[in-house]
């Protein structure tokens, strides 16, 4: 699975979860904020990181929660456990 892939589904991911909260969806960006810009709350955050982890098949530490804040960051995060998967 290439960046461009593991890119697409995240913002798909993010796109669900933001229209439950009626987030604009010309706010949701790779390099949007997800508390900051999107004004998710840590529920949704925790959604995501569960969404992401059975889309995926990886485990995500908790240690890396602070640093899931938009789609890049996410998917730079998944990206490194995937290699680490192999």
């Amino acid at each position: 699975m290439d960046t461009a892939e593991i890119k697409g589904i995240i913002r798909d991911i993010i796109t669900e979860i933001a229209e439950d909260m009626d987030v604009d969806a010309e706010k949701i960006t790779d390099s949007a904020h997800f508390v900051e810009d999107m004004e998710l709350d840590s529920m949704a955050l925790l959604e995501v990181l569960a969404s992401m982890e059975k889309k995926f098949s990886v485990s995500i530490p908790e240690s890396e929660f602070p640093n899931l804040i938009s789609v890049d960051s996410c998917t730079e995060t998944v990206e490194k456990y995937l290699a680490e998967k192999g």
